[in-house]
């Protein structure tokens, strides 16, 4: 019996000296994110708050055109004891850098447990407009005083208002000490209510000694910039169904109101243009404001201000809708074109615009 007692005892501990060794157990450090660890960032020039997004971790900044992309100084406060990285290369607050390649900025912390990377989205001003490409050429007639109406004034008639709007921000342009005001023109013709046609606005600028011609718009690119460069504003009569319509509220590219249907008849004013590699820009401004402001850089500025409307779009609209432009001289200028039209011989009635 003692014989097999022992046997037992020294199968057991044969058994337990055979068993292998368990490997060592490996911690693992998870890494967590650490998307407010960027308190506030900025770009030296930037033209509106930094916007952070941490759902798609991007951080963007609007800097005026003329900035130099590959000298901007970056300003940035962080979270309590949290490092930062530009493109794996640490760095401070103050620092240059060259933005004309991608740039990613990383915050980590202390114990490098946490960790979340941003993509450094630096837009210049015309691109977060909306204007795609580099600029070849632009020119711009802008005045260092105001002189855009909004066709929604308050008035009886602001709905279908754009003519009278339209006519006084032409003669404005051309003599600054002008002072009259849309609810004037309008008085003036079909005071009762109505739509102006393009008549009317021959009227009224010949009233107030404007020296203007009427072209044809045959090649519309030709028209625009021929006239611009000599100094000379332009009012287009058009359908802007045939406008392309965006609904971003920032952006300055295209429409930004709704038409419903064709016949949607408008006058707008042409006071500049800007040629990328892929489009044309016609400078507009355009009535139809509605007392609304753009949301952001300059929120005192008429949404229907300072658009830009692509030279194909104008020209499906005035072609559908009246092929000719109203040219006006500066006070005390002559207009020269190459073709001169009596307006009388292409009248062309302006439809309602029912509520819009």
């Amino acid at each position: 019996m003692k014989k097999i007692y022992l046997l037992l005892i020294v199968q057991a501990l044969f058994a337990v000296s055979c068993k292998k060794d368990s490997p060592p157990q490996t911690q693992l450090v998870q890494i967590y994110p650490l998307t407010n660890g960027i308190l506030n960032l900025s770009v030296n020039g930037q033209l509106m708050d930094t916007q952070i997004d941490t759902v798609a971790n991007t951080i963007t900044a609007v800097i005026p055109d003329i900035s130099d992309i590959h000298h901007l100084i970056i300003n940035f406060s962080l979270a309590s004891q949290v490092n930062a990285a530009i493109n794996n290369t640490n760095t401070n607050s103050g620092s240059t850098i060259d933005v004309s390649n991608p740039i990613y900025l990383t915050v980590t912390s202390a114990d490098k447990k946490r960790s979340s990377q941003f993509q450094l989205i630096i837009k210049k001003e015309l691109d977060y407009f909306g204007l795609t490409g580099n600029i070849i050429t632009e020119k711009s007639l802008i005045k260092n005083y105001g002189f855009y109406f909004d066709q929604f004034d308050g008035s009886a008639s602001a709905g279908v208002n754009c003519g009278p709007a339209v006519s006084t921000m032409a003669i404005k342009w051309a003599d600054s000490a002008f002072t009259k005001t849309p609810v004037d023109a309008r008085n003036l013709y079909k005071p009762a209510g109505g739509w102006w046609t393009t008549q009317n606005v021959d009227d009224y600028l010949h009233f107030y000694g404007l020296n203007y011609k009427i072209d044809t718009l045959s090649n519309l690119e030709s028209f625009v910039k021929t006239n611009i460069d000599k100094n000379n504003v332009i009012i287009l009569c058009l359908d802007m169904y045939y406008v392309t319509y965006n609904s971003v509220s920032y952006q300055h590219v295209n429409k930004f109101y709704a038409t419903s249907g064709p016949n949607w008849g408008h006058f707008l004013l042409v006071k500049g243009y800007k040629q990328t590699a892929g489009t044309f820009y016609l400078e507009i401004y355009d009535p139809y404001s509605s007392a609304v402001h753009y949301p952001t850089i300059n929120t005192k500025v008429f949404e229907g201000q300072d658009r830009y409307y692509s030279s194909a779009d104008i020209k499906k609209a005035t072609d559908t809708w009246w092929p000719y432009g109203i040219i006006i001289a500066p006070k005390g200028q002559k207009v020269t074109a190459s073709t001169s039209l009596k307006l009388n011989s292409i009248r062309h009635s302006i439809p309602l615009a029912v509520g819009r």
